[in-house]
């Protein structure tokens, strides 16, 4: 469950995988879905949606436009001297990723796959007749530590054009 507490974890050469009929196992244990986790993970996006509003002064207005704020907002903390070396990754990937989970949620559809209660980092998003599952933190965190060639709005394009298939 995203929190305070994310953990720095390798970021795996992937943030999506295809062609799978259950979630990826790799991460650990599936948590069952529960209305707890899922009321836990939707407070933490919204904390995190107003802790970006009010840092980087921007609305978040709709899912449809959040990947593009946030390419916005990390295009923005690059061209003003973003260090991941130095940064602090935890925790920007922890309410990016929540927000962008919200969004590819609200716009997609999807299941929440849980691996933990208490980090975030291998939440993902599974679309069982696409055969298809999203890493969205892991995406985020790319985008962190890569200034050119990761983008949250074309990995939304991307899944969707997938799930439509």
């Amino acid at each position: 469950m995203p929190n305070h507490n994310v953990k720095t974890v390798e970021v795996p050469p992937f943030d999506a995988l295809a062609e799978e009929a259950s979630p990826f196992g790799g991460f650990g244990p599936i948590l069952p879905t529960s209305a707890e986790l899922n009321d836990r993970f939707q407070k933490e996006a919204l904390d995190a949606r107003r802790r970006i509003q009010e840092g980087f002064q921007t609305k978040l207005a709709s899912p449809t436009e959040t990947p593009n704020e946030l390419d916005k907002i990390i295009t923005s903390m690059w061209n003003s001297g973003w260090n991941p070396e130095i940064g602090n990754v935890d925790l920007f990937a922890r309410d990016f990723g929540c927000l962008l989970t919200k969004a590819i949620l609200e716009l997609l559809g999807g299941m929440l796959i849980f691996r933990s209660t208490d980090d975030a980092s291998h939440l993902s998003i599974f679309w069982a007749d696409a055969k298809l599952e999203a890493f969205p933190f892991h995406k985020v965190l790319k985008c962190l530590n890569n200034r050119h060639g990761e983008t949250m709005s074309s990995f939304v394009s991307g899944l969707k054009t997938f799930i439509s298939k």
